[in-house]
């Protein structure tokens, strides 16, 4: 093999490891990472939390997982509630609110009982879907500002039970976007 040979074919696989190593890199910075904290709030046992410019209220019980742009909380095994940034940027927020349509209805075949609407979230224009899937149900919104969208879900084990309830309708009432608990 000659050596420019030899040259393009380094250059083809750095090409292609770059990538993996990279994810790989992100995916150990997490793994290591001390866990994202929630910030005390008004309320007895509750934390106040943020992605982006999304921020809600959650009970402080809640174990929390993830970073500044996706993050997860989980009430034991009974439920999880996922927060997160979407990382493509749209023209509007028409055009975002389009794309969670999307979005939703193209995960729609795994799952059963779908209702989807438009609503509010943090006082915004939103999306919100309901749904089953294997002994879970689940609530996922969609809500955008200006050409960044934010996505907030909640999965529970069926049937949920009235205090896991309580708690997401208290975390989908204290949302808020654009700064400040």
């Amino acid at each position: 093999m000659t050596a420019l040979a030899s040259a393009a074919r380094l250059a083809r696989l750095a090409a292609l490891a770059l990538p993996l190593l990279a994810s790989g890199c992100a995916g150990l910075r997490a793994a290591v990472a001390p866990p994202p904290q929630g910030a005390p709030t008004g309320r007895a046992d509750w934390l106040a939390w943020g992605v982006g410019a999304l921020r809600f209220e959650a009970p402080a019980g809640w174990v929390a997982a993830g970073g500044a742009r996706r993050l997860e909380l989980r009430a034991g095994d009974a439920a999880r509630l996922e927060a997160q940034v979407v990382e493509e940027h749209f023209a509007d927020g028409k055009a975002c609110l389009a794309a969670a349509e999307e979005a939703l209805a193209r995960g729609e075949a795994q799952l059963a009982r779908v209702r989807r609407h438009a609503t509010t979230l943090a006082g915004r224009p939103a999306l919100m879907q309901e749904a089953d899937a294997g002994g879970w149900h689940g609530w996922a919104y969609a809500v955008c500002q200006g050409a960044e969208q934010h996505r907030l879900s909640f999965t529970g084990r069926s049937p949920i039970s009235g205090e896991l309830l309580e708690a997401w309708r208290g975390v989908v009432g204290s949302a808020r976007l654009g700064g400040g608990t």
